[in-house]
């Protein structure tokens, strides 16, 4: 009888360990502090000489929560003298109207679409599936699992510097991997 209710015991801890640890992996991005960072990267990034009454237009790619913080935290605020806003986009067409495209998880199979359609345009793409930065994306946010879950991003200076953009090198030393 105690045999069997250990047994049980074991199995019902293994059990909830497992969920437990499935929980762990399945954690995302938290997209204040993803807002805040792309807000950041306006601050260490050049774009080309826009007219001062143009939008500084920030397109998130399909549906996503960090559109809610994006609108919530920064489009208050401005890029130089550009009003920064905040809109979804649905195509890669929607993106030639935007300084800042933010590709979610969701939306990652449509990075070579976006980057052909936007090559040569001072458009950054940001992305927060890791690997993405090697096939488009200038910049990509994301959790390290093997530092703690913290939020880190990585840069790819010649897709950045392609796009006609100036990018600080305080920004690329913040970077935990830069290509």
């Amino acid at each position: 009888m105690i045999r069997k209710l250990t047994y049980r015991f074991l199995i019902a801890i293994m059990a909830m360990l497992f969920f437990v640890h499935d929980h762990v992996k399945a954690q995302r991005l938290n997209y204040e502090i993803v807002s805040m960072y792309v807000y950041n990267f306006t601050k260490y990034i050049e774009w080309p000489d826009k007219s001062n009454s143009d939008d500084f237009v920030i397109g998130v790619y399909g549906q996503s929560p960090v559109t809610v913080m994006l609108t919530k935290y920064i489009s208050s605020k401005h890029v130089g003298m550009r009003p920064i806003t905040v809109k979804v986009i649905n195509t890669p067409e929607d993106a030639n109207t935007c300084s800042i495209v933010f590709l979610p998880m969701e939306q990652s199979s449509k990075i070579k679409q976006l980057s052909d359609q936007l090559k040569g345009k001072p458009v950054l793409i940001i992305s927060e599936k890791y690997g993405l930065s090697k096939k488009g994306a200038a910049i990509t946010i994301f959790l390290d699992e093997d530092d703690d879950e913290k939020t880190k991003f990585v840069i790819n200076k010649s897709t950045v510097t392609d796009c006609g953009l100036i990018i600080s090198t305080n920004l690329l030393r913040l970077a935990s991997q830069v290509y």
